[in-house]
């Protein structure tokens, strides 16, 4: 039986301008497991996520790996736990896409010697070595998030916590960046508008609307509630369309 390795009970969130992001809202997630957080703008996804790594403190608890998140364990949580931007400005901000890579790593102390074997590793599975030496603001998107994913894939977390990992991507490149992800064998908690990607990728599914978790089940069943799914601005993926026509 797998555990559970992520629990959030009874969260909820209020921004300083007064905003209500989040109203009780409670899921797990076992190790091992793809969970989608799916919802029109504005439903809270990215406040979720922020709350899952200490970004963000709320009322209700935060437990990873059977430890409630507090301020004495905030940087162990860190270690396991790693998050992946929307924007990869928000994420990379060093000269080159090396140094980028190795920040994490030298900022746990990691030797130089040991920190670039991993980095030049990283770059390697990832197919970025010609961008090494590169600043990453002269890439592709495509390329400025897959540097994104090396700067946190270095560091060995458990737990990938992705917000909007295909946003704006060309089809193409969306392609290959989620074949990518499928191969990384990591418990990965994601956050969409792209119904492909969990589609391909997810195997449950939390619907969230106006910062309250209002369906919650196995991605297929989810996937072809379309009424469900019209109420809360998304759309039956394509892919699942096709596949279906195919039977």
């Amino acid at each position: 039986m797998k555990k559970k390795i992520i629990e959030v009970r009874h969260l909820s969130y209020i921004y300083p301008d007064g905003t209500q992001a989040l109203r009780d809202v409670s899921f797990s997630v076992e190790e091992g497991e793809a969970l989608a957080i799916v919802g029109p703008n504005g439903a809270g996804k990215s406040t979720v996520l922020l709350h899952l790594n200490g970004i963000l403190k709320a009322e209700g608890k935060v437990k990873i790996f059977g430890q409630n998140l507090t301020k004495k364990n905030i940087r162990e949580i860190r270690a396991k736990v790693g998050l992946i931007f929307q924007d990869p400005h928000d994420q990379l901000f060093m000269p080159t896409v090396a140094d980028d890579v190795a920040f994490g790593l030298f900022n746990r102390g990691l030797n130089k010697e040991k920190a670039e074997k991993r980095v030049f590793s990283i770059l390697q599975a990832l197919e970025l070595k010609h961008c090494a030496q590169k600043s990453a603001f002269d890439l592709s998107l495509g390329e400025m998030k897959k540097v994104s994913l090396a700067t946190i894939l270095v560091l060995e977390p458990e737990i990938l916590v992705l917000d909007e990992p295909t946003m704006n991507l060309d089809p193409g490149t969306k392609k290959a960046f989620i074949q990518l992800l499928k191969k990384i064998p990591k418990t990965k908690i994601i956050a969409s508008h792209d119904m492909d990607l969990v589609y391909e990728l997810c195997s449950r599914i939390i619907v969230l609307d106006k910062g309250q978790v209002v369906a919650e089940g196995e991605a297929l069943d989810i996937l072809k509630k379309s009424q469900l799914l019209e109420a809360h601005n998304l759309a039956t993926p394509l892919s699942l369309i096709l596949d279906q026509s195919k039977i």
